[in-house]
C-alpha cells in the first residue's frame, strides 16, 4: 500500500481494493479518532453508491475501536455533512463519496468541526498513524453492531433556505440534474419551498447509476431541458453535491469561472467583496484574470483542490473562491464547496439584478487554451532546467502579459503538462509546441 492515501479531495478507489480495502478503511477511522483525541463524535454521511454502507461500516469499526462515536446521518450531500459537523456538536465529519467519479469508485472525505475539509497537516498526521496501525495490528469488523443514526438533514435544508434570505424567487423556473446522487430529492425540496418551479432530471438513484452520463460532467440533457421548458436557469450537480455547473436560459454552459465572475462583480458592486479579491486555482482560464481586473477585482491563484482554495482565501482575507470545475466556496456561508448553496446564491443574484445569467456572464471572455502532455522518464525540479525555463520565459515574453504559461508535472502519471492560454489560438499552439519540444529533449 502506498504511504500517500490522500489525493486532492480525500481518499478514492474501488471498495475492497487498496486504498479502500477493509483494513485500510478501518485504520483510517482509528487514525482520525486518535488524531482528534478523547472520545470524538463523528458525523458519517454518504452519497447514493451501494458500496457506501460497507465503507461507512468499516470506517466506523475503526472509530469505535479507539473509543469514538460514529453517527450515521444517512444520504447527505458532502456540504450537508460539513454543515452538520459544524452546527450539531460533532468533532469531525466524514463523507463517503467519490464525488463526480463513476460507479464503482468510492471514497472518504474528512471534514473538520469547522466544516472545512481536512488540512494537509491533518491528512499527513492521519497517513502516518494509518501506517503505524497497519504495521502493528488490524481492526476487526464489529459483527452484529449497527451504527447509531440521527436525522439531521433539516439542519442543512434550513441553512440553504437562509442563503436566499427575503429575496422572492416565486415564479422562477429552473431545471436541475441531480446525477442520481446525494442531491436527489433534496434540491427539488429546497427549491419548491422557495416557490421555484422545478424540472428534475436524473434523481432516481439505484446505487449504481450515480454520475452515469449525467450531472456536472455530462450536462447535455440539462441544456436541452432548459431550452425545451423555457427555464430561467439550469443546475447540474455532481454525485455528492459539492460542485455545480450552471446552464443559462439559452442553453449555454457557465462553469466555475463564470460563476466566480458573476458573483464577484455582484458582491463588489454591493460593497460586500471582502479583501477586494477572489481565489481561483491554476486551472482557471486567464480570461477570468482579465475580466476581473477590468472590474477592479484581484484574482489570487492557488493549487488545485478546494482545501487549497480555502487556505488561500483565509490567507488573503477574501470571502469568495473556487474552481473551474464548479467547487465554489462562500466562506461566510460554509467553509467547503456547496453546489446547492452556489446555485441558490446565483439564483438570488439573478432575481435581485433582474438580468439573465447569459447577460451577467457576457463580460467574461474565455481565452483559447492549448494543453500538451509530454511523456517523461524523470521528474527533476523544473527550476533547475535552464533550457525549459528559457522556453517558458520566451513564451511569456511573446504573450506580453496577455496570457499565461503553466508547466507542471502530473501528480499521478509520468507526464509533464504544458498549458498555454492567450488571445490568439494559433500563437498559443505554436508557443506550446515549442515548450513541449524543449521538454522532450530534456526529459524523454
Amino acid at each position: 500500500m502506498s504511504s500517500v492515501l490522500f489525493g486532492t479531495d480525500g481518499v478514492r478507489g474501488v471498495p475492497g481494493e487498496p486504498p479502500l480495502d477493509g483494513d485500510t478503511i478501518a485504520s483510517l477511522g482509528a487514525a482520525l479518532t486518535d488524531a482528534l483525541g478523547g472520545a470524538p463524535r463523528i458525523a458519517c454521511g454518504r452519497d447514493t453508491r451501494d458500496t457506501g454502507t460497507w465503507v461507512q461500516q468499516r470506517f466506523a469499526d475503526g472509530v469505535r475501536a479507539r473509543g469514538g462515536a460514529p453517527i450515521d446521518v444517512g444520504v447527505v450531500p458532502t456540504p450537508g455533512v460539513a454543515l452538520i459537523a459544524s452546527r450539531c456538536g460533532f468533532d469531525a465529519g466524514v463523507a463517503i463519496s467519490a464525488s463526480h467519479n463513476p460507479y464503482p469508485d468510492n471514497g472518504i472525505k474528512i471534514l473538520r468541526s469547522s466544516g472545512a475539509k481536512a488540512s494537509a497537516d491533518l491528512e499527513r498526521n492521519i497517513e502516518a498513524r494509518v501506517a503505524g496501525i497497519r504495521a502493528t495490528s488490524s481492526v476487526p469488523p464489529v459483527s452484529g453492531s449497527s451504527l447509531e443514526s440521527a436525522d439531521l438533514l433539516d439542519t442543512y435544508v434550513e441553512h440553504l433556505l437562509g442563503v436566499v434570505g427575503d429575496v422572492r424567487l416565486a415564479g422562477l423556473s429552473v431545471a436541475i440534474d441531480c446525477a442520481h446522487g446525494a442531491t436527489s430529492g433534496i434540491a427539488s425540496r429546497v427549491l419548491r419551498r422557495l416557490g421555484v418551479s422545478v424540472i428534475e432530471l436524473h434523481a432516481a438513484p439505484d446505487g449504481r447509476n450515480i454520475n452515469e452520463t449525467c450531472g456536472s460532467t455530462h450536462p447535455q440533457a440539462l441544456q436541452a431541458a432548459v431550452v425545451e421548458h423555457g427555464c430561467r436557469l439550469g443546475f447540474a450537480f455532481d454525485g455528492d453535491g459539492d460542485r455545480v455547473v450552471l446552464v443559462d436560459g439559452r442553453g449555454g454552459i457557465v462553469d466555475g469561472d463564470g460563476v466566480l465572475f458573476v458573483v464577484a462583480r455582484h458582491l463588489h458592486r454591493a460593497g460586500r467583496l471582502a479583501g477586494g479579491g477572489v481565489v481561483a486555482t491554476v486551472m482557471s482560464n486567464f480570461g477570468l484574470d482579465a475580466a476581473l481586473a477590468d472590474a477592479g477585482i484581484r484574482l489570487h491563484r492557488c493549487p488545485v483542490g478546494d482545501a487549497q482554495v480555502l487556505a488561500e482565501m483565509e490567507r488573503r482575507g477574501v470571502c469568495l473562491g473556487g474552481e473551474q470545475s464548479g467547487h465554489i466556496i462562500f466562506s461566510d456561508l460554509l467553509r467547503t464547496g456547496d453546489g446547492l448553496g452556489t446555485a441558490l446564491s446565483v439564483l438570488r443574484m439573478v432575481a435581485e439584478s433582474g438580468c439573465e445569467l447569459a447577460d451577467l456572464v457576457a463580460g467574461l471572455r474565455i481565452y483559447p487554451q492549448v494543453l500538451l502532455n509530454v511523456r517523461v522518464t524523470r521528474k527533476p525540479d523544473l527550476d533547475e532546467l535552464p533550457a525549459i525555463q528559457g522556453a517558458i520565459r520566451a513564451a511569456e515574453a511573446r504573450l506580453g502579459g496577455a496570457g499565461r504559461v503553466l508547466v507542471r508535472y502530473s501528480g499521478t502519471e509520468a507526464v509533464l503538462r504544458v498549458m498555454i492560454e492567450g488571445p490568439d489560438r494559433d500563437v498559443v499552439q505554436r508557443l506550446a509546441e515549442r515548450v513541449a519540444a524543449c521538454a522532450r529533449q530534456e526529459l524523454a
